[in-house]
């Protein structure tokens, strides 16, 4: 494939006349006008150029030249220093930018930077097959990686929760507002690929996610959606992070799992497999929520975020418990992390809803669908005690849809980066997995309902995983009500109910005693060097478990309406 080609694939809007081409000249500005796109505008935003160079690498595969030097590509010292230049002339362009955010103005004082560019965007180069480059021509190699790591060092001025007085700080969002879209910082459509913000290095193996620390690429069948959580954070507790897990409901009645009635279902396949639908007999008592919380502030003095497991709540309960948070907590009200169920027309719906202060201070919810079915087989029929009610001669599969695949990533001002998974994303490494290596989040919640979560079971592994790529700190949670049923294959009823992964670290099961109704996990915000395959560390936020401790309900014979006063007066002896 020739080079021109190779970029068309991710901007096909693009016309280049190679008989006709001269070069190119940057240029800051954009018109809110739409624009088309030409060669100059394409080179003259850096996360094009990034895009470009990171898929090249990843198609042909010589990122690995970086750390296995060859004759037409060794990485010095010297190299490493030459960024740090092209960073400057970055800048230059970014300043213009910003000054002249709708005009158009040519930029002439970037010579490092458009002799690296020239090197890789040329008549010849644009003409020549990917591979032939990579063998035959050293200064476009050269070049290459030291445009593509000067493009992720200039985003390492960039906190999307936090002013640094970057220039990025201004560009981006009025490239928002003037119709670019939020999803993705290049200017391609997201169908062809998309550049987003990236957090934890791998520190073992080598892989593409081993070459940046601030900004990735993500192949278009999953789409991220960042998450700003904009709740201020008092300077004593900035490395701390509270979560009040409660493993809820207590109690799964074998009622709450039923062959699917739905006629769309059994199209079109062998009688072996059928479909069932869970939807829980009991909600969740809104006074048994409140009180908890008020014992929780009482021992803890903040909660972060507030955790339940797979299709714990209702999306109605979820709205109303949303309401309840920010009617007691106001603008200082911790995120709440949930599974939801419902309905979905004639499918179930099991998605996890996260609600969050955003940037304009409101209390806003963001729904992640789930991106594989559970299956249930003879085993676990048996292992749950539902063979009863459901046929363990067949394989059932959960009855939802699986949608247009989503990752949110939230994003706080201490530095925490939050990705949820639904029970079989942790498990399935395409497409989500994938994603999430990419993005490296520094903590991954996922969301079960499933048995004990011990070590030796499934998620304890795939947990292990991401706490070795990308370097992720993995809680997995599950409903004690489903801990419990996990009796017909011969074990005793249980109360491991999560399960803590941390970087470095054996997994940890953490156990609620019988008499407790949820779990408060502290961690600490850590800064730990991280580095790039290319030699460049970084400290980067890393959470550390500290303790867990049970916590009881209280009182939960009063009105909700006084459980809410008493919550308000909690809060106000700590503000």
């Amino acid at each position: 494939m020739i080079f021109e080609k190779f970029i068309n694939n991710y901007f096909p809007e693009l016309k280049i006349d190679l008989d006709k081409f001269e070069g190119f000249t940057l240029a800051s500005g954009f018109s809110i006008q739409q624009q088309k796109l030409s060669i100059d505008s394409l080179l003259s935003w850096p996360p094009n150029v990034f895009l470009l160079g990171y898929f090249l690498l990843e198609y042909t595969d010589k990122y690995r030249l970086i750390v296995s030097p060859q004759k037409e590509m060794q990485w010095l010292k010297s190299d490493q220093d030459e960024i740090e230049y092209l960073v400057k002339d970055w800048n230059k362009l970014l300043e213009s930018y910003k000054e002249n955010l709708l005009d158009v103005v040519d930029i002439y004082n970037t010579p490092d930077l458009v002799r690296h560019l020239g090197n890789i965007f040329n008549k010849k180069t644009l003409a020549t097959g990917v591979y032939d480059l990579f063998d035959n021509d050293p200064d476009f190699i050269d070049s290459l990686f030291k445009v593509v790591l000067s493009i992720d060092e200039l985003f390492s001025s960039f906190d999307i929760c936090n002013t640094k007085n970057s220039h990025l700080d201004i560009i981006l969002p009025a490239r928002e507002l003037c119709g670019r879209s939020p999803l993705n910082i290049a200017d391609n459509d997201p169908k062809f690929g998309i550049v987003t913000y990236k957090h934890c290095v791998p520190q073992t193996g080598l892989t593409l996610n081993n070459l940046t620390h601030n900004i990735t690429c993500l192949k278009p069948s999953v789409k991220p959606r960042i998450i700003k959580n904009k709740l201020d954070i008092k300077e004593n507790r900035k490395n701390s992070y509270h979560i009040l897990f409660l493993p809820w409901p207590k109690e799964i009645n074998n009622d709450s799992f039923k062959k699917s009635q739905s006629k769309n279902t059994t199209l079109n396949m062998d009688s072996y497999f059928d479909f069932f639908d869970y939807e829980p007999k009991y909600e969740i008592d809104e006074k048994e929520f409140i009180s908890i919380i008020s014992e929780s502030i009482k021992r803890v003095g903040t909660i972060d975020l507030i955790v339940l497991p797979e299709c714990a709540l209702s999306e109605t309960l979820f709205d109303k418990f949303k309401a309840t948070l920010l009617e007691c907590f106001k603008e200082n009200a911790p995120s709440l992390l949930s599974g939801v169920y419902g309905k979905d027309n004639e499918y179930s719906k099991n998605i996890a809803s996260l609600a969050f202060i955003s940037d304009n201070k409101k209390f806003e919810k963001e729904n992640q669908s789930k991106h594989h079915r559970w299956f249930l087989d003879k085993n676990q029929l048996r292992n749950y005690n539902l063979s009863h009610v459901l046929d363990p001669n067949k394989k059932w599969w959960e009855n939802i849809r699986i949608n247009r695949r989503h990752l949110l990533c939230l994003h706080t001002k201490n530095g925490v980066r939050l990705c949820p998974l639904i029970c079989e994303d942790l498990a399935r490494q395409e497409p989500v997995a994938q994603a999430v290596r990419s993005v490296g989040p520094n903590l991954v919640i996922s969301l079960l309902l499933d048995g004990p979560q011990i070590s030796v079971r499934w998620p304890g592994k795939y947990s292990a995983v991401l706490s070795d790529d990308p370097g992720s700190s993995v809680l997995s949670v599950s409903a004690l009500g489903m801990t419990l049923k996990s009796t017909g294959l011969g074990h005793k009823p249980s109360y491991d109910v999560a399960l803590w992964s941390e970087p470095g670290k054996t997994p940890e099961t953490l156990t609620i005693p019988s008499d407790a109704d949820g779990l408060i996990i502290e961690l600490q915000i850590n800064k730990e060097k991280m580095w790039t395959m290319d030699g460049r560390g970084k400290d980067k936020v890393v959470l550390r478990k500290l303790m867990h401790t049970p916590v009881n309900i209280s009182d939960n014979l009063t009105t909700v309406s006084t459980l809410k006063k008493n919550l308000i007066k909690e809060l106000k002896k700590g503000a």
